[in-house]
């Protein structure tokens, strides 16, 4: 009985870890590593959530960040840290704060971070392309 007990709660956490989906395009938002080169701060979030993963409060923010007047297409963790839930009987004993700096990016999927070091470079591509008509190319 003890160990079917025992399965049937390690079961239920299981089922609770990616409870938060992504919402209104939230997929979408490039998460950077560090402080972005050649982008726009927008504002600084604060999210508190009780969830068991640590996904699914970076998920949370990111649904924060998209439900926001000014949306931003990329956002940089500047802080995480854990607190205990209090009075809690059923649920996460814990609650995760993450606190971003949101950016706009022109490229956010081209970003060059101070991580990465020095100024974004850009390379070009050309392509060269012939017509020929009746034997005439140019």
């Amino acid at each position: 009985m003890k160990k079917l007990f025992a399965l049937l709660v390690l079961g239920v956490l299981a089922a609770c870890g990616g409870m938060i989906k992504n919402e209104n395009g939230s997929q979408y938002l490039v998460q950077l590593d560090a402080e972005p080169i050649g982008c726009t701060f927008l504002y600084k979030l604060e999210s508190e959530v009780s969830v068991y993963d640590a996904d699914d409060a970076r998920r949370y923010l990111e649904n924060r960040i998209v439900d926001q007047a000014r949306t931003g297409n990329a956002y940089w963790i500047t802080s995480q840290r854990t607190k205990p839930n209090e009075w809690v009987i059923f649920g996460p004993e814990r609650a995760f704060v993450l606190v971003a700096n949101v950016y706009d990016c022109p490229h956010p999927n081209e970003v060059r971070t101070a991580k990465d070091g020095g100024p974004a470079t850009v390379s070009a591509t050309v392509v060269q392309t012939t017509t020929c008509t009746y034997g005439n190319c140019y």
